[in-house]
């Protein structure tokens, strides 16, 4: 692993929930130089089971700021910035070199999608849903953008989308998200998930990845 290319990196992390707690361990863990991320809720009891940053003495406060305490306690070494409100189309976005997708709902990764690909920012997104998630790389110039290679009709899926959810499921799809963020920083290209969408079923133990 290049060491020195995940010191420079500076990346930033959509959402502070479930995905984006084991992504946000994992990142300043590494050591990656620069780490924004962008969370605008509470923490709730419910949380607890899949949103490692938190624990019984955070309920009622908000994740943005309990977050980048605790992050700072796992990596003082790591440049960490909080942006404590909900993305939407006149958030700006930092200049960074990689995005991480952590969001919950597909109305908001349309969203980020927008704000970002026309600015040749690759991105990591991740989906889970009762055992179920799903994993893709979008890189501006070599695949289409997240809505074209997903396409639905977001206000209706996500009413659909079941938001129970198997917790260790959650802590997988972090783990991989990371894996293909780490690949694309240190340019492993070869072994990097895009043009291509990993899906699992923790249900019955299966890893399909099907070329878009």
């Amino acid at each position: 692993m290049k060491f020195e290319k995940i010191k420079k990196a500076s990346v930033m992390v959509a959402g502070a929930g479930g995905l984006g707690c084991g992504v946000l361990d994992l990142l300043a863990r590494l050591g990656v130089g620069t780490i924004h991320f962008f969370e605008f809720d509470e923490i709730n009891p419910s949380d607890l089971n899949r949103q490692v940053l938190y624990n019984s003495e955070d309920i009622g406060a908000s994740k943005c700021e309990t977050a980048l305490n605790k992050l700072k306690k796992i990596n003082p070494n790591v440049n960490i910035f909080a942006h404590c409100e909900k993305i939407n189309e006149k958030t700006e976005i930092p200049k960074v070199d990689l995005v991480f997708d952590c969001l919950d709902n597909f109305t908001s990764r349309y969203i980020l999608d927008d704000l970002i690909f026309p600015k040749k920012i690759p991105m990591v997104h991740a989906g889970v849903s009762t055992y179920f998630g799903q994993l893709t790389v979008i890189i501006p110039g070599k695949t289409e953008c997240f809505r074209k290679t997903i396409s639905l009709n977001a206000t209706q899926f996500d009413k659909k989308i079941s938001k129970k959810i198997f917790p260790p499921l959650v802590t997988t799809m972090a783990s991989l998200q990371v894996s293909e963020g780490v690949k694309y920083l240190t340019g492993d290209f070869k072994n990097l998930l895009y043009k291509k969408i990993l899906v699992v079923d923790l249900l019955s133990n299966s890893f399909d990845v099907i070329k878009l």
